[in-house]
C-alpha cells in the first residue's frame, strides 16, 4: 500500500482506497476510465461517482451544541437529580473542588447544603 495523490484535490490517499477520503473523487484506476466518458469538469461541482458512497462531514470531528444535549437524560420532572457515586467520592475526598458540581441545574437544597455542611466542616477542621 502506497500513498498517491488525489486527481482531483491533490491530497494523498492510499493506493488501495476506492475513493479519496477528502473530496470523494473516484480512485486513479476508476480516474481514468470515466473521465473519457464524462463531460468535462465545471467549476459548479466536483464529479462524483455514484458507486462510491459520499461521506458527509457532519459524521466526522465536533458534534452540535444540540445534538450532546439531545444525548443527555434531563432529569426527572418529579425529582431532584441524583448524586452520581463518583461526585459523592470525590466530595467526601477533596469537597474544595468537587463541591461546586451540586451547583449543576437539578441538585435539591438538601444535596447542596449536605455537600457544602461538609466543605465548612472540612474546612474548620483544617484550621484547629
Amino acid at each position: 500500500m502506497a500513498l498517491i495523490e488525489c486527481f482531483e484535490c491533490k491530497q494523498r490517499i492510499s493506493s488501495t482506497a476506492p475513493a479519496c477520503i477528502h473530496c470523494g473523487a473516484p480512485a486513479v484506476a476508476e480516474a481514468a476510465t470515466s473521465t473519457a466518458t464524462q463531460a468535462p469538469l465545471s467549476f459548479g461541482r466536483l464529479p462524483t461517482n455514484e458507486s462510491v458512497p459520499r461521506v458527509t462531514p457532519a459524521a466526522f470531528g465536533r458534534r452540535r451544541k444540540a445534538e450532546v444535549e439531545a444525548e443527555i437524560p434531563a432529569p426527572a420532572p418529579g425529582g431532584p437529580r441524583p448524586v452520581e457515586l463518583w461526585l459523592k467520592l470525590m466530595i467526601f475526598f477533596l469537597p474544595p473542588f468537587f463541591v461546586w458540581f451540586l451547583l449543576r441545574r437539578g441538585h435539591s437544597l438538601g444535596q447542596r447544603l449536605l455537600g457544602f455542611g461538609w466543605l465548612a466542616l472540612m474546612i474548620l477542621l483544617s484550621k484547629a
